[in-house]
């Protein structure tokens, strides 16, 4: 992991370059086994400097997850080459292909593990919880529901199939990070994007052929 030099910088940047080395840390080392003091060594700045921007480290933890949701998304919406010819099944496959990364990127779904225990005693970080799970629902039910008017996906409610679909890839995310029964990234995006297609009733085969073809 590299190490940032923090030199006087206005705010807002000293805030995004402490962001930046948190999240390294955080997907390296998890919430339980990361200090501020990392996070400050990781930036090139002091501890006082990380708590005077964010004034505990769970505030850093939410701070972080929002940061990479948002990159997420802004990642997803760019993705497309051609987007006046992006349909459903494109959308489906960049939904699978981004959210099982390999990578830095991967760790973010550790950063949703932290989250996950966390939200369980905290109400200000579930209710972060809840607002981020809702625009993944809500990301995911606009993709059903392109793919229901276009004809290629058949499902009696948007709603309800989006939600099966979430939680499918948390569970396969879950597995992913802990490591359990060989599920690489490749494999859970594998695994989810033929559940999507038993969900849809989309055709399974050209689902993964759209999907090896973003594999080059």
């Amino acid at each position: 992991m590299a190490v940032m030099t923090l030199a006087a910088k206005a705010p807002q940047e000293r805030r995004r370059r402490i962001l930046e080395a948190a999240i390294d840390v955080l997907r390296e080392r998890g919430f339980s086994g990361t200090r501020v003091a990392d996070i400050a060594a990781a930036a090139g700045t002091s501890p006082a400097l990380v708590l005077y921007h964010f004034s505990s480290l769970g505030e850093v933890l939410l701070e972080a997850l929002t940061s990479v949701d948002e990159a997420f998304y802004a990642e997803l919406d760019e993705a497309s080459t051609d987007p006046a010819a992006d349909d459903a099944c494109d959308q489906l496959v960049r939904v699978a292909a981004l959210a099982g990364r390999g990578g830095a990127a991967f760790g973010d779904w550790q950063l949703w593990l932290e989250v996950w225990v966390r939200a369980r005693h905290d109400p200000q970080v579930n209710d972060v919880r809840r607002a981020l799970d809702a625009r993944w629902r809500e990301a995911l039910r606009g993709v059903v529901a392109l793919g229901v008017a276009e004809g290629a996906f058949t499902v009696p409610d948007a709603e309800r199939a989006s939600l099966r679909l979430a939680s499918l890839m948390d569970g396969l995310a879950v597995q992913a990070v802990l490591g359990d029964h060989g599920m690489t990234p490749e494999r859970m995006t594998d695994l989810w994007l033929e559940g999507a297609a038993v969900e849809l009733g989309a055709d399974r085969d050209a689902l993964a052929a759209r999907l090896r073809a973003t594999r080059g």
